[in-house]
């Protein structure tokens, strides 16, 4: 019988380590060919309503596969309604186990994939965070990263100072990490181990040339055409390794425009995350490499942790069921 998983819910089935290593077995299982990504579907609304995208995936170690549904204009999204959905199925009898409401799921998601890249090709020693954006994802980035590495200080910077000295606090707070608001994207950048990119930027926000030798970007902001978070110089300096190296070629519009531009190859990503988890490509492979993690957010991911979400809940008796009768089909319809 299938169940609802609230935003509640889910926030108390999963946290970042769990959903760190559910996104770890899920790559490692789809670089070894024992899962699959389903091609992704996207379609602008008409009237200005945003995006409608269809993500999907399976997991037959987990015996579930399903769906992800998200739709709305980031930054104009309301509050308290439901963007994000995930219907999980099981692989046995086909049958729907949980609807979850997945707006909490795809911040930690996110995170959890950039925390993952940085366990695999950050140096070991690396301690230091420039964060540029300061929105829900910028949150999740710094949180996965913290688990992986020992962040003493960070800086941040966002065009919108009382929001940079807000994520500054919430980092010092939550996460004990000496944290500061910054006056410029180049000011959180320099002197950083770690750096986030995580906006919704139209034009560059970080050049190659603040980077410093044994850099490690995570950049999950520019998910489509339009939006470019890294300037040519920085995936000229840097080794890329993608999340999908199909979907970030496709549709990240600023290592779209490095490409065209012919500062790097068609074949610039050098592996895929699952590739790097799985052994079948190098991680870091020098103290001074620049790597580079860019990322649009697959299905994979989503699932991977909504599994890892509906086993949780059902140790501990979290859902709401949607109730037998809504499996009962009328008479007159057929299957």
């Amino acid at each position: 019988m299938a169940v609802f998983l609230s935003e509640s819910d889910v926030q108390a089935a999963i946290k970042m380590p769990e959903a760190l290593a559910a996104i770890e077995a899920g790559f490692r299982d789809y670089a070894q060919g024992r899962a699959t990504l389903l091609p992704r579907i996207s379609h602008l609304l008409p009237g200005g309503g945003g995006v409608f995208r269809i993500l999907a995936a399976t997991l037959p170690q987990k015996q579930m596969f399903g769906l992800k549904t998200l739709t709305g204009i980031p930054g104009k999204r309301l509050k308290n309604e439901i963007y994000f959905a995930i219907l999980l199925f099981e692989t046995g009898s086909g049958a729907l186990r949980t609807v979850v409401s997945a707006n909490y799921l795809t911040g930690l998601r996110t995170g959890a994939a950039s925390g993952l890249a940085a366990k695999y090709l950050a140096r070991e020693d690396a301690s230091t965070l420039g964060v540029v954006g300061s929105g829900v994802q910028a949150w999740y980035q710094a949180e996965a990263l913290a688990h992986v590495r020992e962040i003493r200080t960070a800086r941040v910077f966002s065009r919108d100072k009382r929001n940079a000295e807000a994520l500054a606090l919430r980092l010092r707070e939550t996460l004990s990490i000496d944290a500061l608001a910054v006056e410029s994207a180049e000011e959180a950048v320099r002197g950083s181990s770690l750096v986030v990119a995580a906006t919704t930027a139209a034009s560059p926000v970080i050049e190659g040339a603040w980077l410093d030798p044994g850099t490690h970007v995570s950049s999950i902001g520019a998910n489509s055409r339009t939006k470019r978070e890294l300037d040519a110089a920085c995936f000229a300096r840097g080794r890329i390794v993608a999340d999908s190296r199909e979907q970030v070629l496709d549709e990240c519009g600023d290592l779209r425009d490095a490409v065209e531009a012919g500062v790097v190859g068609p074949d610039a990503v050098s592996a895929e995350l699952g590739e790097v988890v799985a052994g079948l490509k190098p991680a870091r492979t020098s103290p001074d490499e620049i790597t580079i993690f860019k990322s649009v957010g697959v299905a994979l991911q989503d699932i991977a942790v909504a599994v890892s979400a509906f086993d949780a809940s059902q140790r501990r008796g979290l859902g709401t069921d949607l109730g037998s009768e809504a499996a009962i089909l009328h008479p007159s319809v057929s299957p």
